[in-house]
């Protein structure tokens, strides 16, 4: 493989997006060390997002190889495997459409992932920016945005839980390329078109985990995160988090995992029902009052919040009764998984 980096930027109907992003791409510093190269994912997009994305690159004079790739299977997820399997460089950058990396983005990750070799994800800091002036609420729940420092100090992530953020995300090839040889595949679908579903990002941070790799932060990691004012609602942030709440059941296949030691998938680990009941005492949990009134709109409110992750992840559970347990043992049995 190549020294250098393949930013990969996977787009949904994005054409009102990229400008700024793609601008910021074409000015990235590079040096001598490393090569890069910009590879555009169209997600079966409706409008003329590849059109447009083609004509900014050469409107900016990007410096770098570039290319205009399709998925049509729509979903994140997909987009992003879609960008890895045609890219060529040592390091996968994800790159957001609405993400602007700072100049020196490229330079600084190099250098972290060249003296930690045993890094296989890392992740910097996210600059909130809108077109409009933040909501009150928007510092105290900033997190649901990718917005804001992923770790307090420099260094390995060393929490299981703790995962990075897709946006800015840069893989070591070797460690994602693992993953795939050895049978991994997502149990998310991630983003699809303007549904409000995700967790690519963390679901791939935990499977690194398990086969064996580190997660890092740095802070030298810098870029601005644009987020439109039709974002920046209370009830886009609650439908976000219901999201949130979806997609953590699908978790409990790697968390479960972790738990486990490689001591192996206990019955008590795969019970549907414990983990249903569990859900539901902890929705019974935010009282009478809070349930009825949960229609109200409480801007700010973080019980709600709270509210709306356990409503998801009942939901999700409702779905996943009859594959729960075996997803679960499934993805312990995986090859990819590197057992204590």
């Amino acid at each position: 493989m190549k020294k250098g980096f393949s930013i990969i930027v996977c787009c949904y109907n994005s054409s009102e997006l990229l400008r700024e992003t793609i601008r910021s791409l074409c000015s990235l510093n590079s040096s001598n060390d490393f090569s890069a190269e910009i590879i555009i994912v169209d997600n079966a997009s409706t409008d003329k997002t590849a059109e447009t994305a083609s004509g900014l690159l050469k409107e900016f004079n990007c410096p770098f190889d570039f290319r205009i790739e399709s998925e049509p299977k729509q979903g994140l997820s997909f987009a992003r495997k879609k960008g890895i399997e045609v890219s060529v460089y040592d390091y996968i950058l994800f790159c957001d459409d609405d993400n602007r990396l700072e100049e020196n983005y490229l330079i600084n990750s190099f250098r972290v992932m060249e003296e930690n070799k045993e890094t296989g994800a890392l992740g910097g800091v996210s600059e909130p920016v809108s077109d409009i002036e933040f909501p009150e609420w928007f510092e105290d729940f900033k997190q649901s945005y990718s917005a804001g420092r992923q770790s307090e100090n420099n260094g390995e992530i060393r929490s299981e839980l703790h995962s990075l953020w897709g946006a800015g995300m840069v893989l070591r090839r070797t460690a994602i390329e693992g993953l795939y040889s050895n049978g991994f595949h997502s149990l998310l679908t991630d983003r699809t078109g303007s549904m409000l579903t995700s967790g690519g990002d963390t679901e791939l941070c935990y499977a690194l985990r398990l086969a064996g790799w580190k997660i890092r932060f740095d802070e030298s990691l810098k870029l601005r995160h644009f987020l439109p004012g039709r974002r920046l609602t209370w009830k886009y942030l609650r439908e976000l988090n219901r999201g949130f709440g979806r997609q953590k059941i699908n978790f409990d296949a790697y968390l479960k995992n972790f738990s486990s030691n490689g001591s192996g998938i206990k019955d008590k680990d795969t019970d549907w029902t414990k983990r249903f009941f569990f859900m539901i005492k902890k929705m019974r949990s935010y009282g009478f009052r809070k349930i009825i009134n949960f229609r109200d709109p409480n801007p700010g409110d973080p019980e709600i919040i709270r509210m709306e992750k356990t409503i998801g992840s009942i939901q999700e559970l409702l779905r996943l009764k009859n594959d729960y347990g075996k997803m679960i043992t499934e993805t312990g049995k995986s090859k990819w998984i590197q057992h204590k």
